[in-house]
């Protein structure tokens, strides 16, 4: 890791404190992030955290891409598990995180980022399969 920068704790904090809000509904029994209410605070505490992501990204493209996967990732980590929702996750935003990462043989970083997408992929394609048995 590079020298020490408050800005990834305050965002790693950020994003905890998120994902907290939205386990509440979670645990309350709601699969799907797009049933809770428009006015929840929860929904501030993740657009900050996007916002924060996104500062963080700056202009590094790589960064940027692993930023909208982290963004494309968070509600299944939250815990939501309505298989339409893991479906159009897995169907239309992976698609699209693909597209926007196209392999690059001779870069590293490339490799990570896609390294990471696929991983991400068998996490939803794993809850889709325990949600369909």
């Amino acid at each position: 890791m590079s020298n020490f920068d408050s800005s990834e704790i305050d965002a790693e904090q950020t994003r905890d404190a998120a994902l907290f809000s939205y386990k509440k509904f979670v645990d309350a029994g709601i699969t799907n992030p797009d049933d809770i209410p428009l006015d929840a605070p929860a929904h501030k505490l993740f657009d900050e955290w996007r916002q924060q992501l996104d500062n963080e990204a700056g202009d590094n493209e790589e960064q940027k891409l692993r930023a909208d996967l982290a963004k494309t990732m968070f509600y299944v980590d939250a815990g939501f598990t309505d298989p339409e929702y893991l479906d159009e996750v897995l169907k239309e935003w992976f698609v699209q995180s693909s597209e926007d990462a196209p392999k690059e043989v001779e870069n590293p970083d490339r490799q990570e980022t896609r390294r990471q997408i696929a991983e991400a992929m068998l996490k939803v394609k794993k809850l889709l399969a325990e949600s369909s048995s």
